[in-house]
Formats: C-alpha cells, sequence, structure tokens
C-alpha cells in the first residue's frame, strides 16, 4: 500500500531531523494494517515502528543531534535545567552521549516536589498525570494534547501487533482509575482498531471475576475478554479468589494477560496461566516516561526501543555508569519528538536491575539494548555477609511454594546470623521449604517465620492491589473472609459467574 510506505517515510524523516511526528499518518497505517488483515488475514511489516534496524553506531549522531536539541530546549525553557546547567559550568551544545556523564541525575524527589520547573514553557500542557505512589509520595508529569495522541496511537499499533487483536475483541482494563492519562490511551487506541474496552478499576476481584467469565453482548453476540491488563499483585487477587470460587480455564476466553507496574514472578506467572488458560505476559513502563517502554524477550531481558530516548544504567548512587554484572539502577532521556511537555535529563529512575555485557544476549531482540528483568527499587535492597538481596530474590522464592498467598507480603528483618524472612501464610511448613531454596540460591536466611495475619507481621511495603475501588454496592457484598469460609460458593455457580448479587 502506497500511503503507508509513505506514512513510514514520514516517520523516519521525522526521528532523523528531530520533527514533531505526523500522528495521521501512524493512524494511518493503523487503519491499513486493520483493513489488511480482514482481508487478507496478515497484518504487514512494522519494523520502522519498532525501532530495531540500526546499528548502535549509526544511531549515535542521530543521538547526539536529539540530546543537544533536548539540552537546548531545556536550558531555554525550563528553570531547574537552566539552573542546572548554570550551576555545573556546562552550555546545552556540550551535551551528547560522550559528555552527558557530566550531567547529574534528575531524582524522583525533583520532579515530585518541583514538577511544573520542568515543564516546558513553550508548549501548551494538557493534562497532569499522577504516579501511583505504591512505592513512595506520587510524582505529576505534564503531557500535551500532541503526546497523548501520539502515545494513543503508538498504543494502537501494539495492541495490533503485540497483543493481536482485531475489530469485535474485547479487552479489560483493572487499572487504578487515577492512571486516567494511560486509560484515556487505552480507550482511544482501542477505537481505532474497533476493540472494545471496559475499564473496571481495583473493584473486588470476584466482580473482576465474573466479567471475565461472563461476558459482554456486543451486536447480538456474546464476547468475553481476550486480553487483561493488570498489575501483578491485582492478578494475584483474581488467581486467588479464581482458585477459591472453583474457576477453571474453560470459564474464560483471554489469550493473554499484561502486567505492568510491579514485578512479576515466575511462581505467579504459572498459577495465573494455569487458572486462566492464557500467556502470561510483564511489561515496563513509568509515566514519567511515557510512551517509552521495556519490552521483555523470551531469555527474560528487557529491552529497550532506542528511537524514544535514551537508556543508561548507573551505579546505585548514580555517579558512573554500572560495569557488566553489576547492579544499577535504570536512568532514562526521554527525547522529543516523544516528549515536548515534561523534559527529563537522565531521570534516576530508582528501579534496580542487573547490566548486561552487550554481546552476550543470543535472543531475538539482541540488536535493542537490555538489562536484566526489574529486580526491585534502590530503597528496598538488603544486605548480609557480602550478599546484595533484592526484592525480587525474596518475591520469586516465596511465590514459589504451592502454599504461596497472594498478594504476596513479606518482610525482611537483619540478624546476627542473617536475614529473617516475615510471610503472610497458612501453612507453617513452608517455612523450612522457603528457608532451604533460599540457602540453595546463596541468599542467607537465617529464619523463616509465617504469619497467619498481617496484624502480626512486621510493616510490610504497599502493593498497588491495596489500591482497592469500593462502592456502595460494595456494602452488600460478602466479606472477604466471609467468602473464604463459605463451602456453598465452591458449588454455587450462579453466584460463581455474578458475585454482585450476594447479599
Amino acid at each position: 500500500m502506497l500511503r503507508t510506505a509513505v506514512a513510514q517515510l514520514h516517520h523516519g524523516l521525522s526521528l532523523v531531523f528531530g520533527r514533531r511526528l505526523r500522528v495521521a499518518n501512524i493512524e494511518r497505517v493503523v487503519a491499513d494494517i486493520v483493513a489488511t488483515r480482514a482481508e487478507f488475514g496478515g497484518i504487514g511489516d512494522l519494523d520502522a515502528f519498532r525501532g530495531t534496524s540500526m546499528s548502535v553506531q549509526d544511531r549515535k549522531p542521530i543521538d547526539d543531534r536529539r540530546l543537544r536539541r533536548l539540552a537546548r530546549m531545556a536550558y531555554a525553557e525550563t528553570p531547574y535545567y537552566r539552573d542546572l546547567f548554570d550551576r555545573v559550568g556546562m552550555r546545552p551544545d556540550e551535551v551528547n552521549l560522550s559528555t552527558l556523564e557530566r550531567l547529574p541525575v534528575t531524582r524522583k524527589e525533583t520532579l515530585r516536589d518541583t514538577p511544573e520547573a520542568l515543564v516546558n514553557r513553550g508548549v501548551r500542557p494538557w493534562y497532569r498525570a499522577e504516579t501511583s505512589g505504591t512505592t513512595g509520595p506520587p510524582s505529576s508529569v505534564w503531557f500535551s494534547r500532541y503526546e497523548a495522541e501520539l502515545l494513543t496511537a503508538m498504543t494502537a499499533v501494539s495492541l495490533l501487533i503485540d497483543n493481536r487483536l482485531g475489530e469485535g475483541d474485547v479487552i479489560q482494563l483493572n487499572l487504578v482509575s487515577r492512571a486516567f492519562f494511560g486509560i484515556h490511551c487505552f480507550a482511544g487506541a482501542a477505537a481505532l482498531i474497533g476493540v472494545a474496552p471496559s475499564s473496571l478499576g481495583l473493584v473486588e476481584p470476584e466482580i473482576s471475576l465474573s466479567r471475565l467469565a461472563g461476558g459482554t453482548r456486543l451486536s447480538g453476540a456474546e464476547a468475553r475478554p481476550v486480553l487483561l491488563v493488570t498489575y501483578s499483585s491485582y492478578l494475584g487477587l483474581l488467581v486467588e479468589a479464581g482458585e477459591r470460587l472453583g474457576y477453571t480455564a474453560a470459564d474464560f476466553g483471554l489469550r493473554q494477560i499484561t502486567c505492568g507496574g510491579e514485578i512479576l514472578t515466575e511462581g505467579l506467572r504459572r498459577r495465573a496461566e494455569r487458572l486462566f488458560g492464557a500467556t502470561v505476559v510483564e511489561t515496563y513502563g513509568m509515566t514519567e516516561i511515557a510512551p517509552s517502554s521495556g519490552q521483555i524477550c523470551t531469555g527474560g531481558h528487557l529491552h529497550f526501543h532506542p528511537e524514544q530516548g535514551i537508556t543508561e544504567v548507573l551505579d546505585l548512587t548514580g555517579t558512573r555508569a554500572a560495569e557488566p554484572g553489576e547492579l544499577g539502577v535504570l536512568t532514562f532521556t526521554p527525547v522529543f519528538p516523544y516528549r515536548e511537555t515534561t523534559l527529563l535529563l537522565r531521570l534516576f529512575s530508582g528501579d534496580v536491575v542487573r547490566r548486561l555485557a552487550d554481546d552476550d544476549l543470543g535472543c531475538e531482540l539482541a540488536q535493542l539494548p537490555a538489562t536484566s528483568r526489574v529486580l526491585g527499587k534502590d530503597g528496598h535492597l538488603y544486605g548480609f555477609g557480602g550478599r546484595t538481596v533484592t526484592p525480587r530474590d525474596i518475591l520469586e522464592l516465596v511465590e514459589a511454594d504451592p502454599a504461596a498467598r497472594f498478594p504476596s507480603r513479606w518482610s525482611l528483618r537483619t540478624g546476627t546470623d542473617g536475614l529473617e524472612l516475615h510471610i503472610l501464610g497458612d501453612d507453617p511448613q513452608a517455612a523450612d521449604r522457603i528457608r532451604k531454596r533460599g540457602l540453595e540460591q546463596e541468599i542467607p536466611l537465617s529464619r523463616v517465620i509465617v504469619h497467619g495475619e498481617r496484624a502480626t507481621m512486621p510493616p510490610t511495603a504497599p502493593v498497588r492491589a491495596d489500591l482497592r475501588e469500593l462502592s456502595f454496592a460494595d456494602a452488600t457484598l460478602k466479606t472477604d473472609a466471609t467468602l473464604k469460609t463459605d463451602a456453598s460458593l465452591k458449588t454455587d455457580a450462579s453466584l460463581k459467574k455474578h458475585p454482585e448479587t450476594a447479599q
């Protein structure tokens, strides 16, 4: 199709010369994919939008040019970066890949405390997005209307290619309602490709399961959701409730479950795939760097598309590049034309990864920059006897146990002879199993203590599933504790399908 080729050409030229992308061109490509698949069953080749064709050396002059443009814009239009450049004695024209390390990182505290000081005064802001605040005080990021339309079109491409969605499909969004910007872009993307979005929020898991299993009447046909988008902790709630209520894969029509915003463990993934009969995929994204995102390959690496920004892995202090094999923090510089409102140079995300050797990937996305999957936050690392223990180390250990409860509640305490792990669970024997596996993995656990109630535990970190949304109808629902002990629910098919009718 000629117009698709022209649209892709305009897209490539915009990236090279630093001009605003024509959102209409991406929308044209989306429409052509939909039409092509409707007629021929194929979706065409969109490698131009994946950014996988250029080598590091080929990209360097383009990245240098984009960094200089961003630095000039930030210096001229934001009070924070004008002051920062003047303070360190650096001119915007000096910024490139080789000199970027001279510029101090931007801490998330800066974005949280003075968000307007990072806003481009030459752009009209359209929406102020707030982060969830589960790992720290919420941050604010401003977006323009152009950025919203661009992210919407890019989401449509992802839904078509990565999720294989098409006209008539239904997607269910179990996301906190404060994530309006992302939900808005999902809804707009769904409209572009003829997909029906259902945004439930973080409601009681029994209600979400009922919607996933019951379907929706659309155009005279019963359509069940084929894609679920949520957080790992809320997926854990769905798994707990689904197993308790006797659901099986035959009850659902899901093809894929996408989890982001939190660590997804192999233990939770296996149980969710067994319950729902769908593939569970881990993604990486942050409101602060949208539309940039990370993609997990089959080798378990986290890959980033370089055309959307510059990604660095710095040491835990944020003062130098991490060495291969070393723990480090993902640091992002989103670039124009993907970002134009809240400008960020070297945002120190706090997300800890392990830097990988560039020549040792051997996966289908080896041409893209990569790290390990996210291991946790830099403020949640524990050490004993020279061994650093990350939240992922603990979560993988706990959630691999057959008696694991979701979402996991755990706390580590440092003792004289090792780390003391407190977990929430129902099986006291899980303590010995978890400690044994931990020692096999060289995690220095001195004791594992299983608590039947959270009230007896040391303080635990919040999870996104804690951002539960209530309604007046919830006052008539049975409590979770009652549902757990009501054996009749396991055989009451009507109530299993429609828990909102419980009195």
